[in-house]
């Protein structure tokens, strides 16, 4: 079971976003007109979510080691840079819940008067996500600097600024009559999704984790980073 499972963390569940990203892509282009606001937030979010995934994994990927440098245990002996506290497994789960947890708003959409908290919801996903790769990409330049970084390019950078940030540049210039209510709803919306896409996930399972056998659900190597040996080093 966990040798399916630590499959499944490797590519079939990118496998599996894609697909999804384009089926939402494809109702999208059939019933955009007739969608609430907040509908259209779950699109962009399931669509956009693969292509951020990609960057962070796959191309050029490492994520994992910035995020395991930086939150992981200082201590050399205690160290797992390739699965701890990030994993493929609990980064898996953070990533299909952002982009399911969206489109089960999206039906929420259809059904209650919640399209705009939705909406807002989205929208602070996506500037979260734009504030946050940008701040690691300034923090991570001005440290590997004197390794050669010439930029503040980090996985997830480009999308962010090409995705997310037009997606809500979007949802908020289309925000009409927002009520105090909508904030509320947004703000029970957003803590909603990121309890279940972050400490409700990885808190119990990055520590299942490292007590697997040795590279059990561990990232194949440090991808972007590979080319600063120093970063993570003592």
């Amino acid at each position: 079971m966990k040798t399916k499972l630590d499959k499944w963390c490797d590519i079939d569940w990118i496998i599996f976003i894609c697909i999804t990203g384009v089926v939402a892509a494809v109702a999208a282009a059939i019933f955009w007109e007739d969608m609430p606001l907040g509908a259209k937030g779950g699109i962009f979010a399931a669509v956009i979510m693969p292509f951020h995934v990609l960057e962070e994994w796959k191309f050029p990927g490492g994520l994992h080691h910035f995020y395991n440098v930086i939150l992981g245990p200082k201590d050399g002996e205690k160290r797992q840079l390739d699965r701890y506290p990030m994993s493929r497994l609990t980064d898996m789960i953070t990533n299909i819940g952002l982009q399911w947890i969206p489109l089960v708003y999206l039906v929420i959409c259809f059904f209650t008067d919640l399209s705009n908290a939705a909406a807002l919801c989205i929208m602070f996903l996506c500037f979260i996500e734009v504030l946050a790769h940008t701040s690691a990409g300034i923090f991570t330049y001005f440290l590997l600097r004197k390794d050669g970084k010439k930029t503040i390019y980090h996985p997830g950078f480009a999308t962010s600024w090409m995705m997310f940030l037009p997606a809500g540049v979007y949802l908020a210039s289309n925000l009409e009559n927002v009520t105090a209510g909508d904030w509320l709803w947004c703000a029970i919306l957003f803590v909603i999704m990121m309890l279940i896409c972050i400490p409700l996930t990885e808190t119990p399972l990055k520590k299942w984790v490292i007590k697997q056998e040795k590279g059990m659900f561990a990232f194949e190597d440090e991808k972007y980073y590979k080319k600063y040996p120093s970063f993570g080093k003592k």
